[in-house]
């Protein structure tokens, strides 16, 4: 059974919203109700997800709890999200991110090289800046990359130390049927350099941080960690992956930055990070990358797209030689940037219209920010009510999470030989991840503009468990059957949801390479 959705004007919407904002927002049990012995007409009605009135001005960690499938509320999963993004980036005082505290790589296992900074503060603790799937660069409108960080919460840190899975060897010999329990967060950033002075980090989480230095050799762009530079950056993007009960899959969601409110959808235009297709539309089965697509998709400038680009020539990376022939050492630039936008408005391969309980949640998320500044509660250096859910993806059925299984709604799901070929397509089709033959719930289509820049494509990688599955990981960050002639870093695990893994991996080949 599919959910209705509501096709209410946006300003009852928001009237509505308003007015039950004060009633949800008391509600701290995701499941104040028993989904099971509720009437089919309550499971159906319109969605309206509460943010959680103790968020504010500390957030609790998440409790562990098992949520309901379809046909039961997506709330909770969402709901997760934000509170483990709240959770992660918890300002202290100086309006530095709890996050920055996590482990990453470099201290969550133990390298078998010698990597003189590795285990300083120094060494660079953001990086690299080449995106899975092509490994391309992704550069801002200034022509400075985007750098990218992975952390880890301490669940995650006790699972690595609890199972020995500390060194390049015991990762690649691990149990493969080993899998993450619940309780586990990890966490994918991508930030942009700004001048310490710069006025807009008054709404931006923000931090100083060690990065690589580029140099350029060979028509490509190298990354040396271990002589790295300090700079301050801002948060453009953060991908919060989360684990619970029954889902060892993880719950994939991503937020980014917002200019100001209301923004309860990318199409409030808001978000500055990258526009949408302004048309309110998917791309074309005959045309799926846009190539002939000439609608010019913004007339201003965002963070990570120029005024002017059409459809067709945004969202194309730049081969790394003609960036190499552009670098410019001296200032850690390039002499041009790369123009993104999002795909797929709502990220749902189905529809352009957005799931209620994220518009919901979003704009009583907006509401708590709001009451705790009026009040007095809210910080200074808190600048978390700056960002905005863009979605969630995870599996509606987890039986179906097995070894070696590419986790999508295609040609490989369990449900093509149950139902018939015919079926199972027109439902994908017609209903994506609210069909009853979807193995995945949320956003089918979700990709951050800042992290999968250029793999959104419904050919390409266009939604996280596209590359976060069961399979083999190759040292593109991509399963092996993406990249048949790619290095193989990790035969096929249930462990290779997560590439923290492979990324250790990747970084251990990496130091002997180059």
């Amino acid at each position: 059974m599919t959910r209705k959705k509501s096709p209410l004007p946006s300003l009852l919407y928001l009237v509505i919203l308003a007015g039950l904002a004060s009633l949800t927002s008391a509600c701290r049990d995701p499941f104040a109700f028993s989904v099971e012995a509720a009437t089919p007409a309550v499971v159906e009605e319109e969605e309206i997800c509460s943010a959680g009135a103790d968020w504010l001005p500390t957030t609790p960690v998440l409790d562990q709890f098992r949520p309901l499938p379809h046909p039961a509320s997506e709330c909770p999963f969402y709901r997760g999200a934000w509170q483990n993004f709240m959770v992660a980036t918890q300002p202290d005082a100086t309006g530095r991110p709890a996050l920055k505290g996590y482990a990453t790589i470099d201290n969550l296992f133990t390298s078998a090289k010698v990597h003189g900074l590795r285990d300083t503060a120094a060494r660079a603790w953001l990086g690299d800046i080449k995106q899975a799937g092509g490994r391309q660069i992704l550069i801002d409108i200034n022509g400075r990359p985007i750098y990218y960080g992975i952390h880890v919460n301490q669940s995650f840190v006790d699972f690595i130390d609890a199972n020995g899975l500390k060194t390049a060897d015991a990762v690649r010999n691990a149990n493969r049927n080993l899998f993450f329990p619940a309780g586990v967060v990890e966490f994918k950033s991508a930030w942009q350099e700004v001048a310490a002075n710069d006025p807009s980090l008054s709404d931006y989480i923000s931090t100083t941080a060690w990065v690589p230095h580029l140099s350029a050799k060979n028509g490509q762009i190298i990354e040396d960690k271990n002589t790295p530079r300090k700079i301050t950056v801002r948060l453009l993007a953060l991908h919060v992956v989360f684990t619970l009960p029954g889902h060892p899959e993880f719950i994939w969601s991503t937020f980014e930055h917002s200019t100001g409110t209301p923004d309860l959808t990318a199409a409030d235009n808001q978000r500055d990070v990258a526009p949408i297709h302004p048309g309110d539309v998917n791309p074309a089965l005959t045309d799926p990358n846009n190539q002939n697509d000439t609608t010019v998709i913004s007339q201003r400038d965002h963070i990570l797209f120029r005024a002017g680009t059409t459809a067709q020539a945004g969202n194309r990376p730049i081969a790394e030689a003609e960036l190499a022939a552009t670098f410019n050492e001296a200032t850690q630039s390039f002499g041009r940037g790369t123009s993104v936008y999002r795909m797929f408005p709502a990220s749902k391969s189905n529809t352009t219209h957005p799931d209620d309980a994220i518009t919901s949640l979003n704009f009583n998320v907006e509401t708590l920010f709001t009451r705790a500044q009026a009040s007095g509660q809210l910080s200074p250096s808190d600048k978390r009510g700056h960002y905005r859910l863009v979605g969630a993806v995870w599996m509606d059925k987890p039986a179906y999470f097995k070894h070696d299984s590419p986790i999508q709604n295609d040609l490989s799901s369990p449900f093509v030989a149950s139902a018939g070929r015919a079926r199972f397509e027109a439902e994908i089709r017609d209903n994506g991840s609210d069909s009853e033959l979807s193995i995945l719930a949320g956003e089918d289509r979700l990709s951050s503009t800042a992290m999968e820049s250029f793999t959104q494509a419904p050919d390409a990688f266009p939604n996280c468990f596209s590359c976060h599955n069961t399979q083999a990981i190759t040292a593109k960050g991509v399963p092996s059957d993406h990249d048949s002639q790619g290095t193989v870093l990790i035969t096929p695990k249930l462990l290779n949801v997560s590439h923290v893994l492979s990324q250790f991996l990747l970084e251990e080949l990496l130091e002997t390479t180059q």
